[in-house]
C-alpha cells in the first residue's frame, strides 16, 4: 500500500508562467493532455499541430532540452494550444495544475526506468498513485524495456485501469512506423523492440 501523497513537502516551481486556466475551461472543456519528460519537443510539438482541439502541457525538468525545445516551440509559430514548461513533474501538478482541471491524456514516452531504484519508478511513487485519480482518459506509456512495461501494466490494472491497445513494435514487425521521439527514433532504428501501451481509465 502506497503512502498518501502530500504535497506540503514538495518545493513550488520558480518563475513559470501559468497557463490562461480560464480559456482551457471555456474552449477545452476544462480538461488538458499532460506530457511529462517530453525532451527537445519532437512529439509535442507535432501532437498539438495535428490536433488542436486538444491542449498540451509538455513538461521536461532539464535545462539543456527544455531550451531546445522552445526554440522548436519558436519556430513552429508557438502553437496556442501548447504550453512548454521547465519543471519537475512532481512540483508543477502539485503547486500549478488546478484541482478542477481534468487530464485526458497522460504522456510518459520512454521514462528513465531507474533499475536500481524502484521507489522511483512512476508505478510505485504516491506521487503517480495521486495523478491517476485526475486522469479521465488514457495514459499512453512507452518503453524499450519488456519489464518495466511488464511492471507498469501490471500496476494500472491493479488500479483499475482497462488496457485494450498494446503493442509490441520491431524493425522485423512494421516497415511505416513514425516515431515520435529521438529516443523511440533511435531504439527503433538499432532494432530494439518497442512496447506501447494505451491504459483506459474507468473514471469519466
Amino acid at each position: 500500500m502506497l503512502r498518501a501523497f502530500d504535497p506540503t513537502h514538495i518545493p513550488k516551481p520558480r518563475g513559470l508562467v501559468d497557463a490562461n486556466w480560464e480559456l482551457i475551461r471555456r474552449d477545452f472543456g476544462g480538461a488538458i493532455d499532460l506530457e511529462i519528460g517530453c525532451g527537445v519537443g519532437m512529439h509535442p510539438i507535432r501532437r498539438a499541430l495535428a490536433h488542436p482541439s486538444h491542449f498540451l502541457v509538455a513538461l521536461e525538468r532539464t535545462r539543456e532540452k527544455f531550451e531546445k525545445f522552445e526554440r522548436r516551440y519558436e519556430s513552429h509559430a508557438r502553437p496556442l494550444n501548447l504550453l512548454p514548461v521547465h519543471a519537475d513533474a512532481v512540483s508543477w501538478v502539485a503547486h500549478r495544475l488546478p484541482l478542477d482541471i481534468k487530464i485526458s491524456r497522460l504522456f510518459l514516452l520512454y521514462p528513465n526506468p531507474e533499475p536500481k531504484a524502484k521507489s522511483q519508478r512512476w508505478i510505485h511513487m504516491p506521487f503517480f498513485e495521486m495523478l491517476l485519480t485526475r486522469v479521465v482518459g488514457e495514459v499512453h506509456l512507452a518503453t524499450n524495456i519488456a519489464s518495466y512495461f511488464g511492471e507498469f501494466s501490471q500496476g494500472m490494472r491493479a488500479r483499475g485501469f482497462m488496457a485494450p491497445a498494446q503493442d509490441t513494435i520491431s524493425l522485423e514487425s512494421v516497415t511505416d512506423f513514425k516515431p515520435r521521439t529521438h529516443f523511440e527514433s533511435k531504439y527503433f532504428l538499432r532494432g530494439e523492440k518497442l512496447f506501447l501501451g494505451q491504459f483506459i481509465s474507468q473514471i469519466r
